[in-house]
């Protein structure tokens, strides 16, 4: 049993997905858990694994998605059997780690920015997914974990975590509309979307429309990347990349020359 934990956890982490893993740490009067029980969990719900069965462990599993989907590293949780409509009236205690990297950059568009930006993302540690409804572009993301998806599928079939990075960058202004507003959808550490300021607008007063805040839409950053100057998708690859790091620690658009010389 614990084997086939280690080998669902392994297969999601290898996936870019995040994991929550969790040990039965104490239990106390009657449980149909035992110390030491372990179960791994995915945010999407899928399990491998028990810690005990019944009501208390599906309260265990809602807690490791919430985990997930939260950021959190760690969490701990006490859980009362009868309270839970178990006859048996113990206690359990249970541990919970995420692993997982949490640099998980999702590229909405398989083109040829995404072609550019996918592999730089890789060298700088991220874990990346492209999104894409077409299956033919496959082939262009050799190694790159590739999601075909319509956009009208994307609220059933996604499970792209709150920590992950978003460039939307598909082939028009309506599926570019649909990738934005699933991705709005909860936090994201960024959001970047390529788009003249017409697009941008006209998607933007739908939004708006929509309910969607001021705050919320000053939050994206489009059009995406820094100011190079260029319309080369290779060029733009690398300032869409250099913005997302920019954010991810905390830095300047300055010019490092600048800061040094004083």
């Amino acid at each position: 049993m614990k084997q086939d934990v280690f080998a669902f956890i392994q297969e999601y982490l290898a996936e870019g997905e995040r994991v929550a893993f969790v040990t039965v740490s104490e239990t106390e009067g009657s449980s149909p858990a035992s110390a030491g029980q372990i179960m791994a969990v995915v945010a999407d719900g899928s399990a491998s694994g028990t810690v005990g069965g019944g009501s208390t462990e599906h309260q265990v599993k809602l807690r490791a998605i919430e985990a997930i989907r939260n950021d959190e590293k760690v969490f701990r949780m006490s859980l009362n059997h009868g309270a839970n409509g178990m006859v048996c009236g113990g206690e359990m205690h249970v541990f919970g780690t995420v692993l997982g990297e949490d640099k998980h950059l999702c590229i909405f568009g398989g083109g040829h920015i995404a072609q550019y930006l996918a592999p730089l993302a890789i060298m700088t540690g991220f874990t990346v997914s492209v999104i894409e409804d077409r299956p033919e572009f496959e082939s262009d993301f050799p190694g790159i974990r590739y999601i075909v998806c319509e956009p009208d599928s994307y609220e059933t079939e996604l499970n792209i975590p709150a920590s992950a990075y978003v460039v939307i960058c598909t082939r028009g202004h309506a599926s570019d509309d649909e990738a934005l507003r699933y991705t709005l959808s909860q936090p994201r550490k960024y959001i970047g979307m390529i788009g003249s300021a017409k697009k941008v607008e006209t998607l933007f007063r739908r939004l708006r429309k929509d309910g969607h805040t001021e705050e919320t839409l000053n939050a994206i950053f489009t059009p995406i990347g820094l100011d190079i100057a260029s319309a080369i998708p290779a060029e733009i690859a690398v300032s869409i990349m250099a913005e997302i790091l920019l954010v991810k620690n905390n830095g300047s658009p300055s010019h490092i020359s600048k800061k040094v010389r004083g």
